[in-house]
Order: C-alpha cells, then sequence, then structure tokens
C-alpha cells in the first residue's frame, strides 16, 4: 500500500461476546478508507500462532475484530506487534438476557437443544447463564465476564462501553471520536472528522447482522424476576459493581 494514502495502522477490536460486535465493525467500516480483515476467537493458547499469523499479516488501514480471552501470552501477542486494542464491555446482566435469546436461533446448537429438552423459559434460561452449567460445559457469568475483563486495564487498550455507543447519537458520536484519535486517524480537519463521524454512524444497518436482536441497553430490567436478580447478586453483584454499573447490591 502507498504510504502517502496510510492513515492508520492496523488495530484490533476485542469485545466481551454479545457487547456490540455488529454495531462495532460497521460503524468503523463507514471509514472509506478502513477495511475489516478477520474474525478471530476465543484466544485459546493452542490457537497463538495462528492468531499472529493472522494479526501479523494486516496492513495499514485494516482491522480485525473477535473475542479474545485475556492471558499472558495474548498479552505479548500484541505488544510483540505493536498493534492497538479497542476493547468493548457491556452490563453482564443484558449479556445474559442476550445469550438466553441468542442460543434459541439455532436449531442445531447444543444449548437450544438443551434449552427446549428441559421446557426452559427465558427466565430459566437466564439463570443457566448466570449460574453456568456442568452439561454443557458453561462456567458462571462472573467467571466467564473475568476471563476477558483484564484487557481492560492493558496499555495501548480502549475501553469502551457499549451502553455509550447506543445511549444517543451524541454520545455514540462522542465514543467514536475517542476511538478514532486512538487509532490514529488525527492528521484531518476538524470539519473533516465531523464529517467522518456521520458518515460512520449513517453507515450502520442492524438488520444486516445474523445474530442482532435488540441491541438496546437494560433490557435485563424486562427479563428478570426477583429470583433471577437474587442469583445475579449472589453469582456478579460485585463485578456490576466493580464496573461502576451499580454501587452496590440494592437494585
Amino acid at each position: 500500500m502507498n504510504e502517502t494514502n496510510k492513515i492508520i495502522d492496523p488495530f484490533f477490536v476485542n469485545s466481551i461476546a454479545k457487547s456490540g460486535t455488529h454495531l462495532i465493525r460497521p460503524l468503523l467500516e463507514g471509514v472509506p478508507e478502513l477495511k475489516h480483515q478477520n474474525f478471530i476467537y476465543p484466544g485459546h493458547i493452542y490457537q497463538l500462532q495462528e492468531h499472529k499469523q493472522v494479526l501479523s499479516r494486516m496492513s495499514a488501514n485494516q482491522f480485525a475484530n473477535g473475542h479474545l480471552f485475556h492471558s499472558e501470552e495474548y498479552v505479548k501477542l500484541f505488544e510483540d506487534l505493536n498493534m492497538k486494542q479497542v476493547f468493548l464491555y457491556r452490563d453482564p446482566r443484558d449479556i445474559v438476557v442476550s445469550y438466553a435469546h441468542f442460543f434459541m436461533k439455532f436449531p442445531n446448537h447444543p444449548y437450544y437443544q438443551f434449552f427446549t429438552e428441559n421446557n426452559m423459559t427465558v427466565q430459566s434460561r437466564c439463570k443457566l447463564i448466570i449460574n453456568g452449567n456442568e452439561i454443557l460445559r458453561r462456567p458462571n457469568i462472573n467467571d466467564w465476564y473475568h476471563r476477558f475483563l483484564p484487557w481492560k486495564n492493558e496499555p495501548n487498550v480502549l475501553p469502551v462501553k457499549y451502553e455509550n455507543l447506543v445511549a444517543s447519537p451524541e454520545l455514540q458520536k462522542q465514543e467514536l471520536r475517542r476511538i478514532l484519535q486512538f487509532v490514529g486517524v488525527n492528521r484531518k480537519s476538524s470539519l473533516q472528522i465531523e464529517g467522518l463521524l456521520r458518515r460512520m454512524q449513517n453507515h450502520v444497518d442492524p438488520t444486516k447482522s445474523p445474530t442482532y436482536r435488540k441491541g438496546q441497553s437494560g433490557n435485563w430490567r424486562q427479563e428478570f424476576d426477583e429470583e433471577v436478580k437474587n442469583q445475579f447478586k449472589r453469582v456478579a453483584g460485585q463485578l456490576l459493581i466493580e464496573l461502576g454499573y451499580e454501587r452496590d447490591l440494592n437494585w
């Protein structure tokens, strides 16, 4: 690629699953020069060399995305590549609800089969995602979330709260401006940046995502009954406080 056309070095967009994967990609692809390259997950150590090859092959003006667990090995990988990372996270209560609906879209998925064979309601499915399940070999929501969360405090990583991308067009624009500045799109005039931000926002079409449902924040309030709320507080109440979504357990 001609260096005169270069606007940014390749970067990676990591996200906790169900935290805006299919929102952030079209937003970024609204930058005309920027092209999506690969999707990788979930970051098991045996995948390290494969993922290193994928990421090291990226050129300027390209980004990859995916869901990568945090580990010392993957931290070193990004350090060796000198690659920046945008890290999306979301209220874990909404992730629970999203998963409870998500698996029901895929009749061949083991979770769909387990849910239907056991006649599980939405609330029952939420409780399974919260508590984990040995048969499905799924950890509880707190342990699962913490497999990603340490990325939030790593250097060269920009944490982005999913809720800020969907709260309002203005707040979304503020977050997109932060992302552009972080990855290095800062050589344009302020007028050009404003036009670029509008283009990014206009580039989103949720109907094109195979896994997009509502994409809203706070849906857990409609799905959690008192029993589900109490189970979540027991398993991951402190996680909400750690993330700043609640001040205490009185919600």
